[in-house]
């Protein structure tokens, strides 16, 4: 409704403004307190769809096509856009008991990675063991993982944020990230501690917090996020043209919304040990459950849509199931 009030409001305004530049000539300089203040940093949005590759990063510590070990190191930036660490170009660093800071807001948008502690691009390759990354600032990520081909390993390692918009992790542009143990946490408002742009994450035993609400959002391309023995206890609906393969085993748990409409946008599996928790209707393409009487699924009353024409969901003969908390598992009709 705002968009449609501005389009008709605007033809009108910019008459007014060109009679009262023809009558009054160049308008003086304003003075630089004036200005009108940038952007605030958020998480969303186009800016959000930047590919690393268009971003300029740089570092207190680079690994640039080289092999580098580090043990015991410490590392801390400060300034804007200035990563910790940064491993791109075919570089491969393996780093062990590192202490990793960032300090300083990012200006413009954060989600291409350059005022993340730690930053993982162009088919770089780093594994961190017994580490941890600690962030304070606008937009300052723990960690980005950026491009096909591109990998973290990491093992025992905690990365703590305290600024706003800036995720613990952020996987994109088909990169991967293997994530064991440790700890994934965030303090500042809209900071999710997991953001993902089209990529691949796999957490095993991980510990996952966000005291803005969402330790999980998705918010573009094709992604796949395995939880292994690691609870997920909320995110936000998918948006357009977001694409989510979830798959829940050894005792995983998630609690989210998936998607409340057709066309489905999420596929889910979970093993008989593992718990799914409905926070609104939700519809799937794709759904395997170990467990056949579903007595893992907990729908808080709403009910969970598949799709039945999809080959995957053969097992369920088109059937509908009563579910703890008084929703139905059914096929889209």
């Amino acid at each position: 409704m705002k968009q449609s009030m501005f389009k008709r409001v605007l033809p009108f305004a910019m008459a007014v403004l060109l009679l009262f530049a023809a009558g009054c000539g160049k308008a003086p300089v304003q003075n630089k307190a004036e200005e009108v203040a940038p952007e605030p940093v958020t998480i969303g949005g186009e800016a959000d769809e930047t590919n690393t590759a268009n971003v300029d990063h740089s570092s207190l510590y680079s690994v640039d096509g080289t092999t580098e070990e580090s043990n015991g190191e410490s590392y801390a930036s400060d300034t804007a856009n200035v990563n910790a660490v940064l491993v791109e170009k075919l570089g491969v660093l393996t780093m062990t008991s590192a202490d990793i800071n960032k300090s300083g807001d990012s200006t413009g948008d954060f989600s291409g990675g350059q005022n993340a502690a730690v930053a993982v691009i162009s088919k770089g390759q780093l594994t961190l063991n017994q580490s941890n990354i600690t962030t304070n600032g606008t937009g300052a990520a723990g960690m980005i993982v950026s491009a096909e081909g591109t990998q973290l390993a990491a093992t025992d390692t905690s990365a703590y944020t305290s600024g706003e918009s800036s995720p613990a992790v952020i996987v994109r542009d088909d990169a991967s990230a293997v994530i064991t143990s440790g700890t994934l946490s965030t303090e500042g408002a809209d900071s999710p501690a997991i953001l993902l742009l089209g990529g691949r994450l796999t957490l095993t035993g991980v510990t996952v917090t966000s005291k803005s609400g969402d330790t999980l959002r998705v918010l573009a391309g094709y992604n796949f996020l395995t939880l292994d023995n690691t609870a997920i206890t909320a995110m936000p609906e998918l948006p357009e043209g977001t694409t989510l393969v979830l798959s829940l085993q050894n005792g995983a748990s998630f609690g989210g919304a998936l998607g409340g409409s057709v066309p489905a946008k999420a596929s889910v599996t979970l093993d008989a040990a593992s718990k799914l928790t409905l926070t609104a209707e939700t519809y799937v393409a794709g759904f395997v459950n170990a467990d056949l009487t579903h007595a893992n699924i907990q729908s808080n009353g709403f009910n969970l849509y598949y799709d039945s024409s999809v080959a995957e969901n053969a097992y369920l003969e088109g059937q509908s199931f009563l579910l703890p908390g008084g929703g139905f598992l059914a096929p889209i009709i």
